[in-house]
């Protein structure tokens, strides 16, 4: 059965496991407002009012999982700093939803997986990465600290680097390190992601729930609030500096940036 929430995302189910796909492919599914307001609203349903669904596997349409912020979005508004913290709160409650909602969600990553794209998969408790996938934290070359609570669900080590390099991952390395936990080529990608969900959706609903739940709780919880609250608290003053609207601009002008610390 497919439902559609909004246009620019798309659900269906594959019996237990609901699939929701980000349906922007001609922006890369850019987590724009639209994305980030029905990507709320899809998952607000599926983990308070969808008794039939056991697991959700989240993934992108046209090739790719999620580039990132809307460029477009970045550089045509300039909204005060009240607005920007009311702008970033919706993404706040989507990424404190996936990370605590009482149904497990796997990511199935292919193509572009960039900045608010990466927040997005290291959300889901698991990650299925095509061989083709390419990750990215470049926050740091436009001038921006990453938000949605990246700073915690990321490993320390990892994020550490990713941050001071702005280098892409190939899926090789991504398995690696252990951001994905499996990878598969393109043609095999959503058979990976969703035998993964089954096998979850399969077990006993109850421990899988208390499983994530103890998991989750407690210390781990309050680490993950702590992170997006000073993400909050971080992000809007940056992104309405000087900086970063240089590194706005250099970035779709394909040219370094140049910095003025201000």
């Amino acid at each position: 059965m497919s439902v559609e929430i909004n246009e620019i995302v798309q659900l269906r189910r594959e019996g237990e496991v609901a699939v929701v796909t980000m349906n922007d492919p001609q922006r890369r599914n850019a987590f724009s407002m639209r994305m980030r307001t029905a990507l709320l609203e899809t998952f607000r349903r599926l983990f308070n009012e969808d008794a039939e669904t056991r697991a959700i596997v989240l993934t992108g349409a046209g090739g790719h999982f999620c580039a990132g912020g809307d460029l477009s979005e970045m550089t045509t508004v300039s909204p005060s700093l009240v607005e920007m913290r009311e702008r970033i709160a919706i993404g706040t409650r989507l990424f404190r939803m996936i990370f605590a909602g009482n149904k497990p969600v796997v990511a199935a990553v292919e193509g572009s997986c960039y900045g608010a794209g990466m927040s997005l998969a290291a959300a889901c408790d698991f990650a299925v990465g095509s061989t083709a996938a390419k990750y990215s934290c470049a926050f740091v070359k436009m001038g921006l600290l990453p938000d949605t609570g990246l700073l915690w669900t990321l490993p320390q080590k990892v994020l550490f680097e990713l941050l001071v390099t702005g280098d892409r991952l190939p899926a090789e390395r991504a398995y690696q390190i252990g951001f994905v936990n499996r990878i598969a080529p393109g043609a095999e990608l959503m058979d990976t992601a969703l035998t993964l969900a089954r096998t979850i959706a399969g077990n006993a609903p109850l421990v899988v729930r208390a499983s994530k739940e103890l998991i989750y709780g407690g210390q781990r919880a309050m680490g993950m609030d702590s992170a997006l609250t000073a993400a909050d608290r971080a992000f809007a003053p940056v992104s309405g500096s000087a900086d970063a609207k240089e590194g706005y601009r250099a970035w779709t002008e394909k040219r370094p940036p140049v910095w003025r610390s201000e």
